[in-house]
């Protein structure tokens, strides 16, 4: 008889509490580089705030990039949710990259899994560990290496990777609206300045 599985409901409280404390962040992020605009300007008040931005320096534009940068690495920290049937789960990057990787190469032994993943036997191992206990994974002795187990997707294991990219793209919806709104030219100023940012530090960061 098929197991019934219940709903990991302290795993979802984890989500929640995770992306509160990201939102607070960000709130204060934006009010250390004054970055909050109200909703409603007068005329006069949206020409003085250009004139305002004309006069910015360039500190204030490095703190705004460095804290651009620490919300997106908080973001992509975050667990995910998926439900599947009944069950809830939450799986952080480290599993979502492993359960990905699995479900690319089937019968993909640890090794392999941790050499394509650029992370240790030790890490890997965890990462797999919870998978198996989350049902979403199995091992089992390859028919090449007796002495190696590898690893496939269980059915549900296969529905969440199946919905991997769909999730990817719903997280950073907002980053990718407003994106979009920018003009082909205003891409290549952006494009052609970030090319001069990523060139400078890459530099300093040869010099260490």
């Amino acid at each position: 008889m098929k197991k019934e599985k219940k709903s990991k409901k302290p795993d979802v409280k984890e989500i929640k509490s995770s992306k509160k404390e990201v939102k607070k962040k960000i709130t204060t992020e934006e009010k250390k580089v004054g970055t909050n605009v109200k909703k409603e300007k007068s005329v006069d008040q949206t020409t003085s705030d250009h004139q305002a931005d004309l006069n910015l320096d360039d500190s204030a534009i490095k703190a705004l990039m460095i804290d651009s940068s620490l919300i997106y690495q908080s973001i992509l920290n975050l667990p995910q949710s998926f439900d599947v049937d009944a069950t809830t789960y939450s799986l952080y990057p480290s599993e979502l990259k492993a359960l990905d990787m699995i479900g690319q190469f089937a019968d993909i032994n640890l090794t392999q899994l941790a050499n394509k993943l650029g992370i240790s036997k030790s890490a890997i191992s965890k990462c797999t560990a919870k998978l198996l206990e989350k049902e979403l994974i199995t091992k089992e002795k390859s028919l090449i290496n007796v002495r190696e187990v590898v690893f496939s997707l269980t059915a549900n294991g296969q529905t969440i990777f199946k919905q991997l990219q769909n999730v990817q793209d719903n997280l950073f919806e907002p980053f990718n609206q407003a994106m979009a709104k920018f003009t082909s030219a205003e891409m290549n100023e952006l494009h052609r300045m970030f090319l001069s940012i990523h060139a400078s530090l890459t530099e300093i960061l040869n010099r260490a």
